[in-house]
């Protein structure tokens, strides 16, 4: 069943003409030519809008600065960013029509992609890897290299003219954070300076205090006090796409230092590794099987899963510097995660194992590919192929621990007449580019529904270019 329009507009200004106007007035001014034409908008970034013609600068300020009102609308709402399509008839007549939404599922169209996203099926659901909890290893405990007295007193020593934390402050830091501090925390709090001056612009003396505490701590930018907080409470992996972290794996070899979760709750921020390059350094409460309580790990900001060890104690990095990352990511390789193309050496019966949990199948120059090893596989949960590559997409139903499906529209519309679409499944995405909106819109739209949810309903827009 199609998605249906809705008879009446949400209350708010996103729904009115008026902060549209501007940047539709811009792009029919460089475009006059151009009757149909789609794209996505949010604040600060857009994606799809007809190119320039002349002056691609003078072009995309004019765009940016007429996009403020709808910016502005966009957040109002509530929303990160709109997908829309514009059609411009006689007498610059305009219909805008917004994507389709449902009030009961989250649709996640790709941002500035011509490519249909994919769907969350309830409000609360989460991928696997993101669900996982520290799994606890009683026996850890800190490095032997840990040593609070001797790491403030080498602190003090390269940094004579330092004031750090006060005993007040520590506490106040200790009630939000609901614990006592890690001791070798507590001991770099007392000897380091956690801000820069603040009595106007930096100067060369303020810069050249922040150099010297960077190297002093090993590398590390400490955060200020209210700045130092629980991973799981703090934002870098907070709101990465349902499809993004399905495609990862919770992977803890029996060698490894370091949980490879998404965002531990035992991990606690403090500082930034390197100074300024977003990659968080933590302290590591519950490491993994071959790690020590209170170790420094680095959550790289291009990586959704795992960190990787910096040292084994504060006391050790200060005194004996950084160890060396890794260059892999076991939460992204076999057996767990699997990828099958024409550039890999591998085949769904090879890649069929228990450990299993990620498959992926891109484009490859083989046959299409026949799922029925993966049928009993016990921690099988995403699956994603390119359009086509599947010589029978109604074995996916037999797939009954499957949480993640991504697959063609073809494909899905076969499922879809079937019925068999797996019942654990907890989003959907359509591969493909250049997809007809309609089409797939109905595919959500029925997904949607088959979990009891709301239909999908369109907005559109009426106004005038005058």
């Amino acid at each position: 069943m199609p998605a249906r329009p809705a008879e009446t507009a949400e209350p708010d200004t996103l729904s009115e003409f008026g902060p549209w106007e501007p940047l539709l007035r811009v792009v029919r001014e460089a475009h006059p030519e151009l009757s149909e034409w789609s794209a996505t908008v949010g604040p600060g970034a857009m994606g799809g809008l007809p190119g320039p013609v002349g002056d691609p600068s003078e072009y995309y300020l004019k765009v940016m600065e007429a996009a403020r009102p709808l910016n502005d609308a966009v957040t109002e709402a509530g929303r990160s960013d709109v997908s829309f399509s514009v059609r411009i008839g006689p007498g610059e007549h305009v219909l805008v029509t917004l994507a389709a939404e449902s009030s009961s599922a989250a649709i996640h169209r790709n941002f500035g992609v011509n490519t249909a996203g994919h769907v969350v099926l309830t409000d609360d659901a989460r991928p696997e890897p993101v669900r996982r909890t520290p799994q606890d290893y009683p026996e850890l405990r800190p490095a032997a290299s840990t040593d609070p007295a001797q790491l403030e007193r080498v602190l003090r020593e390269r940094m004579p003219d330092t004031v750090g934390a006060s005993e007040r402050d520590l506490a106040a830091l200790e009630e939000r954070l609901g614990e006592p501090l890690p001791p070798e925390l507590r001991a770099v709090l007392r000897a380091t300076p956690t801000a820069m001056s603040d009595s106007g612009p930096p100067d060369e003396d303020d810069e050249h205090r922040w150099e010297r505490g960077v190297r002093a701590l090993g590398g590390i930018e400490l955060f200020e006090l209210d700045g130092i907080e629980w991973a799981s409470h703090a934002d870098l992996r907070k709101g990465m796409p349902f499809d993004v972290m399905a495609r990862s794996a919770v992977v803890t070899r029996p060698d490894a230092a370091v949980q490879g979760l998404v965002d531990s709750p035992r991990w606690l921020i403090i500082g930034d590794h390197g100074g300024g390059s977003g990659d968080w350094v933590a302290i590591d409460l519950a490491p993994g099987p071959a790690g020590h309580v209170g170790q420094l790990v680095v959550l790289d900001h291009e990586s959704d899963i795992g960190a990787w060890l910096l040292a084994e104690s504060f006391t050790g990095l200060v005194l004996d510097g950084p160890i060396s990352p890794p260059r892999k990511n076991p939460g992204h390789e076999p057996p767990a995660v699997v990828m099958i193309n024409s550039a890999e050496n591998m085949t769904i019966e090879a890649a069929a194992t228990s450990d299993l949990e990620v498959l992926q199948i891109g484009y490859w120059d083989n046959e299409q590919a026949d799922l029925t090893p993966l049928l009993g596989l016990p921690r099988l949960r995403t699956l994603t192929a390119q359009p086509g590559k599947i010589a029978d997409p109604l074995v996916i139903g037999g797939l009954d621990r499957l949480e993640y499906l991504e697959i063609g529209l073809t494909e899905w519309q076969a499922l879809l007449a079937a019925d068999a679409i797996p019942d654990t499944l907890l989003a959907a995405g359509i591969s493909g580019y250049s997809l007809d909106r309609d089409q797939v819109d109905d595919v959500y739209d029925r997904l949607i529904r088959s979990r009891g949810g709301r239909a999908l309903t369109a907005v559109t827009i009426e106004g005038r270019l005058s």
